[in-house]
């Protein structure tokens, strides 16, 4: 990778938890550091990692999991593959694909094939079209997709087709000075964030008449650290109403107290399960989604694609991880994945690596 620079510190032979956790620490009595850019210190933290191997400090290596082949619209929507009559290969609900002419000329909307855990990149827009080189995660009302960065401190719309995104109100740093957010999920019309610089839960400030109100948080409650002394919150995901986060200074699984109604409880965490790393060696969670009663994560230590052991009737499973799919770096050489979310059967990843929106095959 190219992205490592300016390697003039000793935190950077720390292991990632470590060197972000030091680096957390230093920022809180440091104002300049409260601003170095968390894309920065994860790279430096990844270094850390390279380093520690050369030195035969060995990471636990992620089991297998299942194969599978399948087949997505090229903007990224799941499909099934059929066969026309002129005998061109086409997929069932891309709209339209080939002609039925027997020629072979592509028209509309094609398809192609992917393996599982694999992405398909949405349009050709680079950094989101605003200049957002740290996205950090997503979220879905509806059939609006939600984003959030670090480098503008804002809340974004983006367009599922375009991978475009649109700036919601005229709030930088969500109104608080919150400048690393981490994640977002939805349940119902209340779209939450978790923020890396305060390690509290908030609602944002949304009009879904319009999506264009100001973009701010409300903190939710007053708990420090969720509770738990998680001081890296990630990715957030909703199993209504259920709200969970996965924590990268625990490497674990949690449940948020919220209260539905209102939004108002203390954002105090409860841990699901006892699985350290996941069970699979998963030192650094990120992305978090669900589709159903299924919760999807991904991670900077593995980029890879897993699903989430829990139980939706009271969410206490075990919390482990079981890989989807063999694609790493998902297919993509997206090496920095950080956001998930779902609209419908589409699973949606942004990454740091590129900067872009992908779509995920998932089964």
């Amino acid at each position: 990778m190219n992205h490592i620079k300016y390697l003039d510190t000793p935190s950077l032979f720390l292991g990632e938890k470590e060197r972000l956790s030091a680096r957390k620490a230093l920022q809180r009595e440091n104002h300049a550091f409260l601003h170095f850019p968390l894309k920065g210190r994860v790279y430096l933290g990844i270094l850390g990692v390279l380093v520690a191997l050369v030195v035969l400090v060995a990471c636990p290596t992620a089991p297998s999991g299942g194969r599978g082949i399948g087949y997505v619209c090229t903007n990224g929507t799941p499909v099934d593959e059929t066969t026309d009559i002129a005998g061109q290969t086409r997929c069932a609900s891309c709209d339209p694909l080939y002609r039925l002419d027997g020629t072979a000329s592509a028209i509309g909307t094609g398809c192609q094939q992917v393996a599982l855990g694999e992405g398909t990149r949405i349009g050709s827009t680079r950094q989101f079209g605003v200049g957002e080189l740290l996205p950090f995660d997503l979220a879905a009302i509806g059939d609006t997709l939600y984003m959030v960065g670090e480098t503008r401190g804002l809340l974004f719309t983006l367009d599922t087709t375009t991978g475009r995104a649109a700036r919601v109100g005229r709030v930088t740093d969500f109104g608080l000075g919150e400048s690393s957010p981490t994640g977002l999920a939805a349940i119902g019309s209340t779209l939450y964030m978790v923020d890396a610089s305060t390690d509290a839960l908030y609602i944002l400030n949304i009009d879904l008449t319009d999506g264009i109100a100001d973009g701010s948080a409300d903190r939710v409650g007053r708990t420090a650290q969720f509770g738990v002394s998680e001081n890296l919150p990630a990715g957030l995901a909703a199993i209504a109403p259920t709200l969970y986060m996965v924590g990268s200074s625990t490497d674990a699984l949690y449940i948020l107290n919220i209260n539905p109604a209102d939004g108002t409880d203390d954002g105090r965490a409860i841990k699901v399960g006892r699985a350290t790393q996941f069970g699979v060696g998963e030192g650094f969670p990120t992305g978090l989604a669900a589709i159903g009663n299924t919760l999807y994560m991904a991670g900077l230590g593995t980029d890879i694609l897993y699903t989430l052991n829990i139980d939706p009737a009271d969410g206490i499973d075990d919390g482990r991880a079981i890989q989807v799919g063999r694609a790493t770096q998902f297919g993509v050489n997206e090496g920095f994945p950080t956001g998930l979310a779902a609209i419908d059967s589409t699973l949606y990843m942004v990454g740091l690596e590129n900067d872009t929106l992908y779509a995920l095959r998932y089964q």
